[in-house]
């Protein structure tokens, strides 16, 4: 293995990175040096491009419905080892900060003639990719263009049902992801749980449900399976109700209008 491509591999191991690491490293020599970008504004939507492991990702500064001029936000495509939505804001002209939650560095945007990259402001060198001004994959991290504008399409959900009787539900998971239940007086969906996009064309989640209560033949546990679309949930905090033999089903949950 060759110095820079050890350094690299080093580097990508030691350093939290919010993007997947290509085998290269750039700006060995240059690396502070912003070459012929000096009059680039960072806005507008840019997208990787060039990965030798074919990681997308695309980047909006600002046109984020709902949020401020200086928001940015980041998503990285299936595929990537590092897939999800990423959020921060620029504290100056070329440092984005990112959201606490996700552990990483400032990153400086560096402009190299009319294409971007970054550099973490973590005493590493690693490179995070190329990027140039693009359009935002559509649905990407449940995000769509519309009139020039990032709308956030994520949905969230709870199961509501009152776990006072015998029987009781004790959890539920949507496409693997744990959804709150709720009782009456405390309904209210999770901020950190979103409902993920399912396989297939269709987005086909499968429905894991733990319930229990009391039989003819004592108390019981049991856990039943369902599936569900993404199309399913609407945009925002979605209500899930409770129904005790649905069809072929000992026990389902379903969307409420």
């Amino acid at each position: 293995m060759n110095f820079s491509l050890a350094r690299l591999t080093v580097c990508c191991f030691l350093s939290t990175s919010l993007l997947a690491c290509d085998t290269s490293v750039a700006g060995e020599d240059d690396d502070d040096t912003d070459t012929g970008g000096d009059n680039m504004a960072v806005t507008g939507v840019w997208n990787r491009y060039g990965s030798e492991y074919g990681y997308q990702t695309d980047i909006a500064y600002g046109g984020i419905a709902g949020q401020s001029s200086d928001r940015v936000y980041m998503c990285e495509l299936p595929g990537s080892p590092s897939a999800g939505l990423y959020k921060g804001r620029l504290i100056s002209p070329r440092m984005i900060r990112w959201d606490a939650n996700h552990g990483l560095p400032d990153y400086e945007v560096v402009f190299e003639d009319t294409t971007m990259r970054f550099k973490p402001q973590n005493g590493t060198n690693t490179f995070l990719g190329q990027y140039r001004q693009g359009t935002w994959t559509p649905g990407a991290c449940d995000l769509t263009l519309k009139d020039g504008e990032l709308i956030d399409n994520s949905a969230t959900a709870y199961v509501f049902f009152d776990n006072n009787g015998e029987t009781k539900i004790n959890s539920v998971k949507i496409g693997g992801e744990p959804i709150p239940v709720r009782g009456s007086g405390d309904a209210a969906c999770s901020v950190t749980t979103l409902i993920p996009p399912g396989t297939g064309s269709n987005g086909d989640l499968t429905v894991s449900i733990s319930y229990s209560g009391v039989g003819v033949e004592g108390p019981y546990s049991r856990t039943q399976t369902q599936h569900l679309y993404r199309s399913d949930f609407k945009p925002g905090c979605n209500k899930l109700a409770v129904e005790f033999g649905c069809g072929a089903l000992a026990v389902c949950v379903y969307p409420v209008p």
